[in-house]
């Protein structure tokens, strides 16, 4: 639906906005932004992304991280608020973990981490239920600005339809 120029520039925009609200969290102390191209944001800093896959990066990262409290969250989110990340960050808080699934309760929008435990990434294609396999009581989240991603252009619409912009 979106020419290369546009998709950039949406991409862009959605990745900042969700810095901008994760910077507003104060039970956030640092924002790293995983990606292959370098990225520039104030609030945040960039860790090269080493072309293993989604979940390899992660877990190395995590790895490298060490076993603090973690929030895994993707960029295009463009509705997310402070009070949706609030409120994963204290499911978290209360269980060890809590996952934000997508609109159609499959995948897996965020994961937040707040107890060290180790943790198989599973993210992509029904990451929902793998996730939630590791811990079949982890609270999962289903909020409008956790879960209306931007994967496909029912997606759009539906973005579009609140407001998104392009």
């Amino acid at each position: 639906m979106l020419d290369a120029d546009a998709r950039g520039r949406l991409a862009l925009d959605m990745a900042r906005h969700v810095i901008d609200v994760l910077a507003q969290c104060p039970g956030i102390d640092r924002i790293v932004v995983l990606s292959n191209e370098a990225f520039d944001h104030p609030a945040a800093v960039w860790a090269k992304d080493g072309g293993q896959g989604l979940n390899a990066e992660i877990s190395a990262f995590r790895n490298g991280f060490g076993a603090s409290p973690l929030l895994v969250i993707h960029a295009d989110l463009p509705l997310l608020a402070r009070d949706d990340v609030d409120a994963l960050l204290d499911a978290a808080t209360r269980h060890g973990a809590a996952l934000a699934t997508d609109r159609l309760g499959q995948g897996t929008n965020a994961l937040a981490l707040a107890d060290g435990r180790s943790f198989s990434f599973q993210f992509g294609q029904g990451s929902r239920i793998l996730h939630c396999g590791a811990d079949v009581a982890m609270p999962v989240l289903q909020r409008t600005g956790l879960s209306a991603d931007l994967d496909t252009p029912a997606d759009l619409e539906f973005l579009q339809e609140r407001g998104l912009r392009v």
